[in-house]
């Protein structure tokens, strides 16, 4: 089965791809403040 999942790229890094939506916020409170440059993108798996 052919799904997307957010995906979060911190300062050029991915950090990782997440099926669930609370653990892509999760990372972006870790990393807000302290990263140039968060990225959220949808990707197709």
């Amino acid at each position: 089965m052919v799904g997307s999942s957010p995906r979060v790229t911190v300062d050029g890094t991915q950090v990782e791809a997440f099926a669930e939506k609370e653990n892509v916020l999760c990372q972006v409170e870790r990393y807000l403040g302290r990263a140039k440059r968060i990225v959220l993108e949808q990707v197709e798996e």
